[in-house]
Formats: structure tokens, C-alpha cells, sequence
């Protein structure tokens, strides 16, 4: 039996889902863990969205290629730790949060195809991955805030300087960093009350 059906078998897997991915992705992503602050300290540098699509269960993310939809299995199989389980956690909304669902999914399908948000910023019609969440939410809560937004440190935790990739990283594409303007990751998703974490690894 393949690890993923296991997966299926114990984990039932619904519209809603928003699943936190521990990324094997390089020094960024070491970078993303190491400024961030996650649920249970775990290391979350991306996250997607479960959506239902044509009658079968898909993931839309917000990535390096834009805002993409891709298979549930390619999305929890893009990572795996030393034990070979996908480095997925699922946060699943409690049950008095589950009518936004329905619009949030059909939020972050009318964003398909939108081009990627190299700066981490708000506002500027352009999305990374936990921006797509929070609008999505935002958007089915009657356009009133649901996910909180906090000031952005990208400074290594205990370190009062930015850290070496963020300083690398912004220098490569021309511009400050956005030290202390408000946004949010995966880490402050994942913190929230109103989310039941369910970890697969």
C-alpha cells in the first residue's frame, strides 16, 4: 500500500483544508523557518489551499509561478523528511468557521493565474502564499479581517539584524525590506484558535 492512499485512509482530507508545508526548498525557505514562528515549533514555510474542482480535491497555492492549482497528491508529496512522510501539516477550521469556505475557495479560483509577490507585501495586486489565504478569508468574512496581520520581522529570532538570505534576497530584486510592515506567514496562520492542526509527519 503507497504511503499516500495510507495518507487518504487516515487522514480524510476536505474542502477547506489549508495545509502547512515544511519546504526542503533551499536557504529561503531555511530563512522563512528561521524568522517565523510556528504551531508546536514546527517549521512551516508555505502553505496551500484544498479546494473541490470538478468533482475531485485540488490545492491552489500561491508560488514562485503565480497562483496555481495543482493535484492534492503533488502538493503533499513535494517534500519528505528523513522517515520518507510528507512534511504536511492539515489545519482544518473549527466548526462554527466552515461557512467561509465555500467563498474562500471560490475567492482563490477567481485569482488563478495571478503573478507571484516577489516583495512580501499587501495591497499590490500581486499574492505569495499566505496573502492568498488571508484575502480569501477576508473576502468570505464580508470583507472584515479573519486571519490577524502582524508587523513582519525578517530577522533571525534572538538577532536584532535582518537576516543574511533576506538581506541577500532583497538586494537581488532591488528593494528594501519591509521590516515591521504588516503582513503574515504560515507560522501566524497556523497559531491561530480557530484552526485544528492535524500533523501527518
Amino acid at each position: 500500500m503507497s504511503l499516500l492512499i495510507l495518507l487518504f485512509q487516515i487522514f480524510n482530507f476536505r474542502e477547506g483544508d489549508i495545509l502547512f508545508q515544511d519546504c526542503d526548498c533551499g536557504a529561503i525557505c531555511d530563512a522563512i523557518e528561521e524568522v517565523t514562528i510556528s504551531k508546536d515549533k514546527r517549521r512551516y514555510s508555505h502553505i496551500g489551499f484544498v479546494v473541490m474542482n470538478q468533482n475531485q480535491l485540488k490545492v491552489i497555492e500561491a508560488n514562485t509561478q503565480g497562483v496555481k492549482m495543482v493535484n492534492l497528491d503533488s502538493f503533499i508529496n513535494r517534500y519528505h523528511n528523513s522517515k520518507g512522510r510528507p512534511t504536511i501539516s492539515v489545519g482544518r477550521l473549527r466548526p462554527g468557521y466552515r461557512s467561509l469556505i465555500a467563498s474562500a475557495s471560490g475567492f482563490c479560483k477567481s485569482k488563478l493565474g495571478i503573478a507571484y509577490d516577489t516583495v512580501f507585501l499587501l495591497n499590490n495586486n500581486v499574492y505569495y502564499c499566505s496573502e492568498l489565504i488571508y484575502d480569501a478569508f477576508k473576502s468570505a468574512n464580508n470583507n472584515r479581517e479573519f486571519f490577524k496581520l502582524y508587523p513582519m520581522t525578517f530577522k533571525k529570532r534572538g538577532l536584532n539584524q535582518s537576516h543574511p538570505e533576506f538581506k541577500k534576497y532583497y538586494e537581488s530584486i532591488g528593494c528594501n525590506i519591509p521590516e515591521g510592515e504588516l503582513g503574515l506567514n504560515p507560522g501566524s496562520i497556523s497559531r491561530d484558535s480557530r484552526i485544528q492542526i492535524h500533523h501527518l509527519y
